[in-house]
């Protein structure tokens, strides 16, 4: 899971994924600082980076690759490259947090699909108002 830092929707997420997959042969992208401790059990296992915005953590894509990296300020990092399609999921609200932090499976939200993609056509608010009364 990461918080994406000043974006307010997931078109927004979307229209920024844009922008940073002309650097990286159509893959967005985003940093950390440290490699994960388990990226080959994630790449082997189709893992995604879970992204919350405002709050709730409310889709997911799915992690290509991790590569050592340089910040534009000269501090190494790694880049995780992911796969350009966003995921809607299933809401859940989430506190703050700095970092990224690992997701168990069990824990981790269903995918929206054409079973319940009838949510997506509820204005958002009223979706996180349901959704924070546990009713979708």
């Amino acid at each position: 899971m990461k918080v994406a830092v000043g974006i307010t929707d997931i078109e927004e997420l979307q229209q920024v994924n844009l922008f940073y997959a002309k650097d990286n042969q159509g893959y967005p992208y985003v940093y950390t600082r440290y490699p994960p401790k388990e990226a080959e059990k994630i790449l082997n296992d189709g893992g995604s980076l879970y992204r919350v915005i405002k709050g709730s953590l409310c889709c997911r894509q799915i992690i290509k690759d991790f590569t050592p990296s340089i910040r534009e300020n000269g501090n190494p990092c790694i880049k995780i490259s992911l796969e350009p399609e966003i995921i809607r999921t299933q809401s859940i609200a989430m506190r703050p947090f700095q970092g990224w932090r690992y997701l168990k499976p069990e824990n981790a939200p269903q995918d929206l699909n054409t079973s319940n993609m009838q949510l997506l056509d509820l204005p958002i608010k009223l979706r996180k108002e349901l959704e924070e009364l546990a009713l979708l």
